[in-house]
Parts: structure tokens; C-alpha cells; sequence
């Protein structure tokens, strides 16, 4: 093979000092262990509008040879990726596109080619563009990339891009301006000028007016203080000398009506139409500024070797500044890696594999799950989401409290409001009274006069309590459905999605259900108990069913003394013992009403006594005992070790995807390990210059 010199690439060389050289060797070994393909590195790429002399500048700029033609000269994004190697060689293949069927991916990939000498390369671009399926009657773009790599000893570490150029929907070309070409164009172009380390080459052709050229927007966008684009003015020789056209790109040149912090340069392009060799173009370059009105700008903001020069500071100055934060980035991606790696697990085709694999899982899961119970939250499961369904305890404790308000608002069927008796949930005290006396009465029994029957107070609070059932069922499924998210976001910490899946559904949700079902049946035998009449040797009852009786002759009495003492009339000691003896021989008292009412005051002190006993219980025995207490055995050890095999092989089986998927995330991890080896040797060299 020619060496690599013979292709007419030394321009190249002139972009890179001994110590760019040094650092760009850095770049160039990410890029050979195929770090290129997860992080973003420093590469310089070509853009502008279409016929705007992208691919002039560029050859200019490398002196590889880039079809040069006004209509549709690019038409894929080309990478050059040029590489230092004992051994001279030009490699050439396609990359797919990510919209890509599988069969022309595995197609495309399959695309290889070297080339011999310079002259090949006009063919190579014409026989990609047939590969990649493009006509002018057909496809005229793609998201393929041809990848051209240079291998050589003397070569320099460098990748330049040629893109598409962006497409005006002004155009006569029908093909080229339909919304899809547009667009596609437009993302392909886009994806390039955001990558943080490319340095944006924004061509403009001085042979359209600035105003119309897109690449102008869509680099500030990105780039709005210029720190990564410098700006490129080609075609110059076609403005007419002292006309405002001319004027203007002049002012644009001088950074004044568009402004980059790069700056901007202006180059002559290659003719098009003719067979200029590299000198012959720089020649007919240094003899058109000498005579033309760019002679007026600093002598380094105009030609193809100053051009050379500037791109080669500001190459070095960007590597130099985002090598610190490629070194972050890939550590980012092998903490991500590793997590990935980690979720997929060990590889477990073999049934001893996948049980051991279930069983250091269930250890883990079985831990956290111990610390989530008691409410202990130091592990890095708690620590890093802010989502309160990962603290089990404490989420559960709160909806424990909320129960117990819901039960204290909402458990009695309806509440005594003197104030508000038209809606069904309030009843006036006498109103509630005579209910109580109508269910005395269809009860009755052997009871003397004036007393309840035994049985009626527990009546009434069946009445009364109905909501308790409903209430404490609905806090049961509540706190169980908790429990699985909890669950389901522990499983998605510790392993993949298909391994959290499956274990749900073979293993977890069956035992949750009769934990569900245990609960209910706990519930149903509190609820039983109010069935019977009731029972509580609580003091508390006694307290409170006494004071209703004393309040009741307390207002009688009062009422008394008000009427006396309205109508001006003394009240003496003696007449008062009277009232009280009245009050409480009254043979006009209905003998019903008091029974009912003495029913009624019971039964809202046994009420509460039972209530504040069942909204713990509720949380103690329903929940806690057969739910939450339980759910660090549900994934254990021991319960692995006692799964059926084929209950193991469904959870812990592999398919084909994972085994690819974990195939791909071990290559991607040493790949980036690679690298940041390759940075970390690097920062301990000795810097030149120091």
C-alpha cells in the first residue's frame, strides 16, 4: 500500500503541535477502544446550507478529497477518523441509522472497503450512497454514516464530519424541500452541534444573503456564546468589489453583525468544475486576498493555512477543557453500567446458578425489608429517592393515624347536630332519642317500666357502627397496596425488570393475596364480637354514662329556676329542694323516653370505649400482625430453598435478550473502564511545558 502521505493528506499534520499531539493521543485511544459510540469527544464537523461549500472547506482543511458538486453533494453525515498505527491503511464501513430495519442493519454493517489511492475516493462516496439505498427520485437522505478511517504511522488523531446541508424550503427542488427531507436533515444536523465537545465549523456562502443562511440560527442555539463555533465565509471571489453585499460579509467577518467568540475566517473555495491540486488551490487563494477588499481584514481571519492554524489552538483549547468533564462523564456511565450489571445479575443458565442467584437476592431483599419495618432507613435504598412509599414504616404509620381520624369523623352512621337535622348524617339529641324509644318498643320485653332491655344498647350500636366495616376494609387494601409498591420498587432496585416480573407473579402476589385474605378473616372476627351483646370493663364507660344523666336534670332544674326568676319572683332554698324533688318524681314523664334515653347515653359511652379499642386493634392485629410484620419472610432464604425447581427456573431463567442485554452492558463497562484508565494514566504524565 502507498503511504499514507502519498494521499495528499499532510495538511493535517499542520493542525497539531508536538503537545496537541500528545493529548489528542488521549482522544485516540478512547476512540480505538469504542468509547466514541457511549461518550461524545472532541470532532470537528462541517455545516452550512446546502451548496453552501461545506465539503471545499473541508478538503481544504484535511486534503481529503470530498465530492464537490452545487446540487445535493451530501447526502449522509461522513465521519473521518484518522488514527496513529504501524500500519498504513484506509477502512471503510457504514453505521446504521437507528431507523433501520434489523435485516438492513445487519446489512449495512456488513459493508466494507479499503481504499488504494486518492482516487478512490470519488467512487467510495457514490458507492455508499447505492448501499444506503439513496436516488434522486427516491431517498435523497440518510441517517447512515459512512465512517472513513486513516491508519498510519504519521498520521495525526483527529475526526472531522461532513454533514448534510441544512435545506431551504424555498428551493425549486421539489424532492429535497419535502417536509420529511427537511426534517430528517435537520435532526441529523442537530444531533452533531449539540454534542458539547464538537467544534462547529458554520460555513456560510457569500454567494446568498446572510439573513437566509439557517446554520446561523441553529449554531447560536446551541452555542449561543460561541465558545465551540467559528464561523466560515466561503465564495467570496463571487461578490462584487464595493457593492453592499460585499459590505456586509465583511461585517460579518469582523465578528460584528453575527458574533462568535471564535470569530470568524474567510477561505476561497476550489472550483468545482476543475482539478486543482492541493497547492494550486492555496496558490490562486493567497493571490485572490491580495487583491480583493478581505485584504483590509487581520491577516489570520483570512486563508486556508491561517484557518488551519486557528483550528489547531482552538482543537487543543477544547480537548484541554473538556477532558475534566469527559473523565466525569465517564464515570457517570460505569456507575450506570455497573447498576445495570448488577439488576441483570450473574449469568444463570444452569438450575444451581439460578437458585444461588435467588438466593443472594432474597438475603438482600430480605434485610432491606427487615430495616423498612422497623423504620430503620440507612441503607442507600432510602437514601436515594425522595419517594415516602420506599419508607414503609413510617408510610404505613401515617396511614395508621389517618384510619383512626377517618374512624373518629366517619364511623357513626350519623352524629348529634341540634344545629342541623336536615341532612340524613345529623340527628338532634331528641330526635335521636325517640328512634331509640321506637326500637325499645318493637324489642320489648319482660322489663319492668322505665327500663331499657339489655339487649337494646347493643342494637343501637350495631346501628350506630355500621360504617366500621366498610372503613377498616378499606384501610386493609389501602395499606396492602402499599405494601406491594413498596415491594415492586425494592425488586426494581435490586434486580431487572423480567426478574421483578416474574417473581411477582410466581411468587409474591399468591403470598400477598393470602395475607390480604388472613386480614379480612382477623377483621371479621373483631366485628363478630360486636355482635353480642356488649361487654367492657373499662371504667371510662361508667364515667361517661353518667354524665349525660346529671346533665339531663341539670337542664330541667335550670329551666325552672329561669321561669321563677323571669317573673320576678324570689326563689328560697326550700322551693328549690322542691323543683329537685319534682324533677325527679314527675309522674308526667314518659316511662319509654327515659328508658330509651338511658339506652341511648349508654350506648354512646360504650361507643367510645369501643371505638378507641377498635382503631387499635384495626392497625395491630389486622395489619400489622399478618401483613407488615411478615413481609421479610415472604422473600427469604428459606423460602427459596424451598421453591419448587420449576417455580426457580421461571423466575431466575434467562431468555435470549437478557443474555444479549448482559453480554452488551459488560462490553460497554470495560469499554468505559478502558477509557478511564487510559484518562487516569494520562493525568499522570508530565505535562509539557511545566
Amino acid at each position: 500500500m502507498e503511504d499514507s502521505n502519498d494521499l495528499g493528506l499532510p495538511s493535517l499534520q499542520k493542525l497539531q503541535s508536538a503537545e496537541q499531539m500528545e493529548l489528542l493521543d488521549v482522544v485516540d485511544s478512547l476512540r480505538a477502544c469504542g468509547l466514541s459510540e457511549i461518550v461524545a469527544l472532541p470532532q470537528l464537523i462541517v455545516c452550512g446550507d446546502q451548496s453552501s461549500g461545506k465539503s471545499s472547506v473541508l478538503e481544504a482543511i484535511s486534503g481529503i478529497p470530498f465530492p464537490r458538486q452545487e446540487v445535493l453533494c451530501t447526502r449522509f453525515a461522513t465521519e473521518v477518523i484518522l488514527r496513529r498505527a504501524a500500519k498504513d491503511e484506509i477502512k471503510v464501513s457504514i453505521v446504521p441509522g437507528e431507523d433501520r430495519a434489523l435485516i438492513d442493519r445487519d446489512r449495512l454493517l456488513r459493508f466494507r472497503r479499503e481504499l488504494k489511492t486518492k482516487d478512490d475516493f470519488g467512487d467510495l462516496f457514490k458507492i455508499a450512497g447505492e448501499e444506503m439505498g439513496l436516488s434522486s427520485m427516491g431517498r435523497p437522505f440518510s441517517k447512515d454514516i459512512l465512517r472513513v478511517e486513516f491508519c498510519g504511522p504519521s498520521q495525526p488523531q483527529l475526526t472531522l464530519v461532513d454533514l448534510p446541508g441544512l435545506i431551504h424550503t424555498d428551493l425549486s427542488d421539489t424532492i429535497s424541500k419535502t417536509t420529511g427531507n427537511v426534517e430528517l436533515v435537520h435532526n441529523l444536523v442537530s444531533g452533531y452541534l449539540k454534542s458539547p465537545r464538537s467544534i462547529i465549523l458554520a460555513v456560510v456562502s457569500a454567494k446568498s444573503d446572510i439573513s437566509n443562511q439557517i446554520i446561523i440560527r441553529n449554531a447560536r442555539e446551541v452555542d449561543p456564546q460561541g465558545l465551540r463555533t467559528l464561523g466560515i465565509i466561503t465564495k467570496p471571489d463571487l461578490l462584487v468589489k464595493g457593492s453592499k453585499m460585499e459590505e456586509s460579509f465583511m461585517a460579518l467577518a469582523r465578528n460584528e453583525s453575527f458574533k462568535f467568540s471564535l470569530g470568524w475566517h474567510v477561505v476561497r473555495n476550489l472550483d468545482s468544475a476543475g482539478n486543482q491540486n492541493q497547492d494550486d488551490r492555496d496558490r490562486q487563494e493567497i493571490l485572490f486576498f491580495q487583491e480583493s477588499s478581505f485584504n483590509r481584514l487581520p491577516a489570520h481571519t483570512i486563508g486556508i493555512t491561517f484557518l488551519r492554524a486557528r483550528l489547531s489552538k482552538v482543537l487543543f483549547s477544547q480537548i484541554r477543557r473538556e477532558l475534566p468533564r469527559l473523565v466525569e462523564d465517564i464515570q457517570i456511565q460505569i456507575s450506570a453500567a455497573k447498576i445495570a450489571r448488577d439488576k441483570l445479575g450473574p449469568s444463570r443458565s444452569r438450575p444451581e446458578q439460578q437458585q444461588e442467584f435467588l438466593m443472594s437476592l432474597s438475603q438482600t431483599f430480605q434485610n432491606i425489608c427487615r430495616d423498612a419495618v422497623r423504620g430503620d432507613y440507612e441503607h442507600e435504598f432510602f437514601q436515594g429517592d425522595a419517594n415516602p412509599e420506599r419508607r414503609l414504616c413510617a408510610n404505613v404509620m401515617n396511614m395508621h393515624f389517618s384510619f383512626a381520624s377517618n374512624m373518629r369523623k366517619n364511623g357513626a352512621s350519623w352524629l348529634i347536630d341540634d344545629g342541623d337535622v336536615e341532612s340524613d348524617k345529623y340527628r338532634s339529641r331528641e330526635q335521636a332519642i325517640k328512634e331509640a324509644c321506637m326500637l325499645l318498643k318493637r324489642s320489648r320485653g319482660r322489663e319492668l317500666p322505665g327500663l331499657p332491655n339489655p339487649l337494646l344498647v347493643g342494637e343501637l350500636f350495631r346501628q350506630y357502627s355500621r360504617p366500621w366495616g366498610d372503613l377498616a376494609r378499606l384501610h386493609i387494601k389501602n395499606v396492602w397496596d402499599t405494601t406491594n409498591r413498596f415491594l415492586e420498587l425494592l425488586l426494581r432496585h435490586l434486580t431487572d425488570e423480567d426478574v421483578c416480573e416474574n417473581l411477582f407473579r410466581f411468587w409474591l402476589y399468591p403470598i400477598m393475596e393470602e395475607k390480604l385474605n388472613l386480614a379480612y378473616s382477623k377483621l371479621d372476627e373483631l366485628l363478630e364480637v360486636h355482635k353480642d351483646y356488649p361487654m367492657t370493663t373499662n371504667y371510662h364507660f361508667i364515667n361517661t354514662s353518667k354524665i349525660p344523666r346529671q346533665d339531663s336534670s341539670k337542664r330541667n332544674l335550670e329551666a325552672m329556676l329561669k321561669d321563677r326568676l323571669e317573673s320576678g319572683q324570689d326563689v328560697s332554698v326550700g322551693e328549690i329542694t322542691r323543683m329537685m324533688s319534682t324533677i325527679s318524681t314527675n309522674p308526667d314523664l314518659d316511662m319509654d323516653m327515659m328508658a330509651a334515653e338511658e339506652a341511648f347515653v349508654n350506648m354512646n359511652a360504650y361507643y367510645e370505649v369501643a371505638m378507641n379499642l377498635f382503631t387499635d386493634n384495626v392497625p395491630t392485629l389486622v395489619v400489622q400482625a399478618p401483613i407488615i410484620r411478615e413481609v421479610p419472610k415472604i422473600f427469604c432464604p428459606i423460602a427459596v430453598f424451598s421453591m419448587d425447581p420449576d417455580v426457580i427456573k421461571r423466575i431466575a431463567g434467562e431468555t435470549e435478550e437478557q443474555i444479549m442485554e448482559r453480554d452488551s452492558i459488560l462490553r460497554r463497562l470495560a469499554t468505559l473502564e478502558k477509557g478511564a484508565l487510559i484518562c487516569k494514566q494520562y493525568a499522570k504524565r508530565p505535562q509539557l511545558g511545566e
